[in-house]
Protein backbone atom coordinates (compact mmCIF):
# COMPACT_ATOMS: atom_id res chain seq x y z
CA UNK A 1 0.00 0.00 0.00
CA UNK A 2 1.72 3.42 -1.04
CA UNK A 3 2.27 6.11 1.32
CA UNK A 4 -0.20 9.11 1.35
CA UNK A 5 1.90 12.76 0.84
CA UNK A 6 1.59 14.53 3.69
CA UNK A 7 1.75 17.88 2.18
CA UNK A 8 -1.27 17.68 0.76
CA UNK A 9 -4.56 19.17 2.26
CA UNK A 10 -6.72 17.19 3.46
CA UNK A 11 -9.88 19.32 2.25
CA UNK A 12 -9.03 20.39 -1.09
CA UNK A 13 -6.37 18.62 -2.50
CA UNK A 14 -3.94 21.45 -2.82
CA UNK A 15 -0.09 20.40 -2.51
CA UNK A 16 1.66 22.62 0.54
CA UNK A 17 5.30 23.74 -0.01
CA UNK A 18 6.63 24.13 3.05
CA UNK A 19 5.47 23.92 6.67
CA UNK A 20 5.07 27.24 9.07
CA UNK A 21 6.18 25.06 11.98
CA UNK A 22 8.32 21.96 12.51
CA UNK A 23 9.19 20.16 15.44
CA UNK A 24 10.44 16.60 16.81
CA UNK A 25 9.81 13.94 18.49
CA UNK A 26 12.05 11.31 19.67
CA UNK A 27 11.21 7.47 20.23
CA UNK A 28 11.68 6.33 23.79
CA UNK A 29 12.69 2.91 22.89
CA UNK A 30 14.84 1.79 20.04
CA UNK A 31 14.25 -0.83 17.34
CA UNK A 32 15.57 -4.41 16.41
CA UNK A 33 18.98 -2.38 15.21
CA UNK A 34 19.30 -0.69 18.02
CA UNK A 35 18.59 2.54 16.54
CA UNK A 36 16.57 5.82 17.75
CA UNK A 37 13.74 6.85 15.76
CA UNK A 38 13.58 10.51 14.89
CA UNK A 39 10.47 11.67 13.80
CA UNK A 40 10.09 15.43 12.29
CA UNK A 41 6.66 16.69 12.17
CA UNK A 42 5.08 19.98 10.44
CA UNK A 43 2.41 22.21 10.76
CA UNK A 44 1.06 23.23 7.20
CA UNK A 45 -1.76 25.92 6.35
CA UNK A 46 -3.15 25.54 2.61
CA UNK A 47 -3.15 28.62 0.61
CA UNK A 48 -6.18 28.09 -1.66
CA UNK A 49 -9.28 26.80 1.37
CA UNK A 50 -7.13 28.32 4.93
CA UNK A 51 -6.98 24.64 6.00
CA UNK A 52 -4.16 23.85 9.61
CA UNK A 53 -2.87 20.35 8.77
CA UNK A 54 -0.33 18.31 10.62
CA UNK A 55 2.25 15.98 8.37
CA UNK A 56 5.29 13.92 8.58
CA UNK A 57 8.35 16.09 7.00
CA UNK A 58 11.05 13.60 7.76
CA UNK A 59 12.47 10.53 9.68
CA UNK A 60 15.47 9.81 10.66
CA UNK A 61 16.98 6.60 12.46
CA UNK A 62 20.41 7.20 14.46
CA UNK A 63 22.89 4.29 15.47
CA UNK A 64 26.04 3.26 15.83
CA UNK A 65 26.50 2.59 12.29
CA UNK A 66 25.30 6.05 11.44
CA UNK A 67 22.13 7.95 10.43
CA UNK A 68 19.68 6.40 8.19
CA UNK A 69 16.93 9.08 6.73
Amino acid sequence: MPKARQNVCPDCGTEVKDPYKKWELVAPFPDKKMRITVTIFGMYECSKCGNKFKGVVGKAKLGAEGIEI
